[in-house]
């Protein structure tokens, strides 16, 4: 088996266009660490109806010329591409090793009128996709990890590497809620708190078990916290320098912890949230 404490060389590809935010995914990218051999492509892609193609060229080469002088042993592509762009990047992304895009959360009316792309891109895509918000400041603290029943390995691994790669300790995040009572009768033996909190405690030391398989002697930290799971994620994310969520279908927004807590976390966090994929998806979607 090979040892996940190895970091290797990547395909990343990251998502630019005539907005701020796309900055931001390349500042991010620029501070990760990556190993030499690594490639990234930079691309823009216009929709040919009024996109100034000049000025996205001037950011790509901008982009480009600030990776290669933050990582000048990784090579460097850059290219224009037409069409829409949420399905350009996930076409392009199917054979990286990581997407890479940014949001403009502190603009929801403009995000709208455009589609909520940066929602929208990690529903589709079969890679690791990385949502940089445009607020986003380095920040040097542990990779959260959003535990969930449906996790998977995937969103383990992935926050598992990017922790080895970034000599970060791991913090493994399990949220559970106390059930509110109905006005009339009480709560059922199944939403006893306690047992709600002992099944979290469960699934949190299932995570800390194949972690310890897939990365031996990462150092992390299992919480268990009571709330809502975007509430619970904010409040430890607050120095973390990434937040990594499971994802298990490509046309919804599917599991416990990737609908409504990823959606809230990639509009109002400005920490970078990572939406990994539980499998990879069948060409329908399911």
């Amino acid at each position: 088996m090979p040892d996940g404490n190895v970091v290797t060389t990547e395909h990343v590809i990251v998502g630019v266009d005539e907005h701020a935010a796309s900055e931001r995914a390349v500042d991010w990218l620029a501070v990760r660490r990556m190993i030499p051999g690594s490639r990234v492509e930079i691309i823009t892609v216009a929709n040919g109806w009024g996109d100034d193609v000049e000025a996205l060229d001037r950011r790509v080469q901008r982009a480009a010329e600030q990776i290669t002088t933050a990582h000048p042993h990784v090579t460097v592509t850059t290219a224009t591409l037409f069409g829409a762009p949420d399905r350009t990047l996930v076409e392009t992304a199917a054979t990286a090793d990581l997407l890479v895009i940014g949001s403009r959360r502190q603009h929801r009316i403009r995000t709208a009128l455009d589609g909520w792309m940066p929602e929208r891109v990690p529903t589709l895509t079969s890679v690791p996709t990385v949502v940089v918000p445009e607020d986003w400041r380095p920040a040097n603290g542990d990779v959260l990890l959003g535990v969930d029943d449906e996790s998977g390995d995937s969103a383990l691994r992935f926050a598992g590497a990017q922790a080895v790669r970034e000599h970060r300790r791991l913090s493994l995040v399990r949220a559970w809620k106390a059930p509110v009572a109905a006005r009339v009768g009480g709560l059922s033996l199944l939403e006893d708190p306690k047992l709600i909190e002992e099944h979290a405690r469960s699934v949190l030391l299932d995570a800390e078990r194949l972690l310890h398989i897939r990365f031996p002697g990462l150092q992390h930290r299992p919480v268990l916290d009571e709330g809502d799971p975007a509430d619970v994620l904010e409040r430890h994310a607050a120095d973390a320098s990434i937040i990594v969520l499971g994802r298990r279908h490509r046309s919804t927004l599917g599991g416990l912890f990737f609908g409504s807590t990823a959606h809230d976390l990639i509009s109002h966090s400005r920490t970078p949230v990572c939406i990994a994929p539980l499998r990879s998806p069948s060409p329908d979607g399911r």
